[in-house]
């Protein structure tokens, strides 16, 4: 064994490097990118607590020490919550609504004559408005509530009303969905969207760099068909092994696993279509800028892991600072999972998601607008 041989082959992968930058500043990039995001979120720098409406109906009682209202202590103590921002309502309709838009992550309805009634030992239960369909959004909310609650009798407004357990309870209200499914049932649409738009990406990436590589391309370009015809060839090609893959996730899941699927099975397989037609379509494009395989597996983390930060994969979306919530907004699998929550755990229809379908669709048709203007930059 000599060094100098040693030697001499790593000075060869070295000098590689050094002639190709584009692998260089994906080496360095894409590192920096990952891990300035992921420090920036896992510090809680760039998230919130989550917006709560409270509706407080609750007008109080006189008593000989003071008025006391325990809508006011549970709205403060909410307040004082770090995980939750109150943001007071007035009516509950408006409330709910504000819950089914998602404008908030729930909604806190204290009843009227809340104070008499606990004061007098009748029982009282404090609804908690939620979707049903997100426990990132739920949990902190039905939580919070039940620690302002539970902590009602430690306050001095509690304490000169001269009890100790306030016969109080929490009764969550989910729009949809529900509270007490199993986390696979919540967590299936994330992991369903986020393998399809994986396994599809690396599919088409490092097929279509095969196809570049061998020559295919070229004599397809020089063929009488047209740049829009040879996308939509390949587009058809490599959907079709893309709904493969996700048929067999689908089906392992929904009759292995059981997990819940309320709506249509229909309406589901047409999201995933729609993601799909935009993920091929994104794996040719970023194929031309990447000179082998070693560069296409640098960009799945400089496209992948920005939307599972961000696009509600792990933390809520609502609790994102605001210019990386309207960031989110551009990813599809932040659109992918909301809807396919939405169906599958909260059993709604096309018309419930129709947003979010016009949003895939735009970023499909805006892929497919790119895949042709990467062609016709190859073919010139």
């Amino acid at each position: 064994m000599k060094l100098s041989r040693i030697a001499a082959i790593a000075l060869r992968i070295l000098r590689q490097f050094r002639h190709d930058p584009r692998t260089v500043a994906l080496i360095m990039i894409v590192p920096l990118v990952v891990m300035a995001l992921i420090g920036y979120l896992i510090g809680d720098a760039g998230k919130g607590p989550l917006p709560v409406a409270v509706v407080n109906l609750d007008a109080g009682t006189d008593m000989p020490s003071g008025h006391i209202s325990l809508g006011a202590t549970i709205t403060a103590a909410l307040g004082r919550n770090g995980q939750v921002a109150v943001e007071p309502s007035t009516s509950v309709q408006a409330a709910t609504e504000r819950v089914r838009s998602g404008e908030v992550a729930g909604a806190v309805i204290l009843p009227a004559d809340l104070t008499q009634d606990v004061l007098g030992g009748a029982p009282v239960s404090v609804d908690v408005v939620v979707m049903g369909t997100n426990p990132g959004l739920q949990g902190p909310v039905i939580g919070a509530t039940q620690e302002a609650i539970a902590n009602l009798a430690k306050t001095a407004g509690a304490a000169a009303a001269g009890f100790k357990a306030p016969p109080l309870s929490i009764r969550p209200a989910p729009l949809e969905g529900g509270v007490g499914l199993s986390p696979l049932d919540y967590d299936a649409p994330i992991l369903l969207t986020f393998f399809a738009f994986f396994l599809t990406f690396l599919l088409t990436s490092v097929s279509f760099l095969r196809e570049r590589s061998s020559g295919t391309l070229e004599r397809l370009m020089a063929s009488p068909a047209s740049r829009l015809e040879v996308l939509l060839g390949y587009l058809l090609g490599f959907i079709g092994f893309a709904m493969a893959q996700a048929l067999l996730i689908l089906g392992y899941a929904t009759w292995v696993l059981d997990v819940r699927i309320a709506g249509s099975i229909w309406l589901v397989l047409l999201v995933i279509a729609i993601l799909l037609v935009g993920v091929v379509n994104l794996g040719i494009a970023l194929s031309f800028y990447a000179r082998n395989e070693l560069q296409v597996v640098q960009f799945i983390p400089l496209v992948l892991i920005p939307q599972v930060f961000l696009g509600g994969l792990i933390w809520p979306v609502q609790t994102l600072w605001t210019p990386l919530r309207w960031l989110s907004q551009l990813f599809p699998l932040t659109h992918s999972t909301v809807a396919l929550r939405a169906v599958m755990v909260g059993g709604e229809g096309f018309g419930d998601i129709a947003g979010r379908l016009l949003a895939l669709l735009a970023f499909s048709v805006a892929m497919v607008a790119i895949g042709v203007l990467a062609l016709r930059k190859y073919h010139a």
